[in-house]
């Protein structure tokens, strides 16, 4: 009994800290030049990223198949130095009009990365309207499993973070595509969902380089998100962030430029409240800037993923900013056969490959050990009799460390 009371303790004081920090957050005004800026900098600081960190994408084509109204060219590449990657890049058929719009899709959790078939059928479905479409392996997902992803908890130690890196990466990305002679500098996009759509928020701060943008199965708060009772993938740790940014903020410094954003009304993850909260926040950074007509949200119904509705609903908004021409019948590509994981981009791992954590140790010099867990860097405020202790969902000592890694220093 004494245990349980303990227990009910440490989540009463996170719970005060939570609230604590939100009444304290400051008012940063995305509308604003100065506010964008502020925004951008804690944005910065949170993610542990770093201007001069930027790499250069090298990359090669492997091979390519060709398919009904389009191409892929299946990449193999390289960020910082041994720092190995894949990628697909679907082209439209070679009678379109060169340079051609490009949307980079962010990959989320989906199993495979690249591979994962909601991914491959938007990117299908784009490619066939008549843009460019860049599907590539985060940073210890898909063919780079082997760099380490979920659980990795070094990066954090060296004072950055897993998402800081795949946003620098993805960065880098961005300015590829601008110096490709084959795609409008003008015409660039990103669209993402889930944890893609949490890739897509911090492009959208970050980048003054993508024309428009798409956000769906994420935009929420990061409160909301931080507050899960589970284990998460460290890639949805933002270090500090809850009390100084939410998510609104940083779609908000994407305006006045096109945006859309959207949710299924039957998603579990994300609830269709805080959803239409960040929408009507948006929508009031939109009016300042007299931008209201390039905001648009919508709820669809269906669960948490990409499904034909919001296939349709995606190549509609990109139809009408990019200017393609082609015909928004997502329908056609349900029941192709699709890219073979089996056929991989990298036959064999590299041996001299960099994992995240080495990668984290070379761009910060600092050497923290390999076997660090999240409680190490992020100790929680919780007595020693729980540290086995387990909540439905997941090691108390694990959840009570995402949510100290959330907030403040106290």
């Amino acid at each position: 009994m004494h245990q349980q009371t303990e227990l009910l303790e440490c989540l009463s004081r996170y719970e005060k800290r939570f609230a604590t920090a939100l009444a304290k957050q400051p008012s940063r005004h995305p509308w604003t030049s100065d506010g964008c800026w502020d925004i951008q900098q804690t944005l910065r600081a949170c993610l542990g990223c770093r201007q001069e960190w930027m790499p250069e994408i090298n990359c090669s084509c492997v091979r390519q198949t060709r398919h009904p109204g389009f191409a892929v060219e299946h990449l193999r590449f390289t960020s910082w130095p041994q720092v190995h990657g894949a990628a697909h890049l679907y082209l439209p058929h070679s009678e379109s009009t060169m340079p051609v719009p490009i949307v980079i899709l962010c990959c989320g959790h989906g199993a495979g990365a690249k591979f994962y078939p909601e991914y491959q059928r938007m990117a299908r479905h784009l490619v066939r309207l008549g843009t460019a479409v860049l599907v590539l392996d985060n940073i210890g997902q898909g063919e780079r499993l082997p760099m380490g992803h979920h659980t990795a908890v070094v990066p954090f130690a060296c004072g950055t973070s897993v998402q800081g890196l795949i946003v620098t990466e993805t960065l880098a990305w961005v300015q590829w595509a601008q110096n490709d002679p084959r795609f409008d500098p003008a015409r660039i996009a990103a669209a993402g969902n889930s944890g893609g759509g949490a890739l897509t928020l911090f492009l959208a701060a970050l980048s003054p380089d993508i024309a428009v943008l798409s956000s769906s199965g994420q935009p929420c708060s990061f409160d909301f998100v931080a507050r899960k009772e589970k284990q998460r993938c460290h890639c949805n740790l933002t270090p500090h962030i809850v009390g100084e940014l939410d998510m609104w903020q940083l779609l908000g410094c994407f305006a006045p430029r096109p945006l859309l954003i959207f949710q299924g009304l039957g998603d579990q993850l994300f609830p269709a409240d805080l959803f239409y909260r960040t929408a009507a926040r948006l929508q009031a950074v939109y009016d300042q800037l007299g931008a209201n007509r390039n905001f648009q949200f919508a709820t669809v119904p269906g669960e948490h993923g990409w499904d034909l509705k919001r296939r349709q609903l995606l190549g509609d908004f990109f139809r009408q900013q990019l200017n393609l021409t082609g015909n928004n019948n997502p329908a056609k590509t349900a029941d192709e056969e699709l890219l073979d994981p089996a056929q991989p981009c990298i036959a064999d791992w590299p041996t001299d490959a960099l994992t995240i954590d080495d990668l984290a140790r070379r761009l910060t010099g600092k050497n923290p050990p390999s076997d660090l867990q999240l409680w190490d860097v992020f100790p929680p405020d919780m007595p020693a009799e729980l540290y086995h202790a387990t909540l439905p969902r997941g090691s108390l000592r694990q959840i009570l460390a995402q949510f100290e890694a959330a907030l403040k220093p106290q």
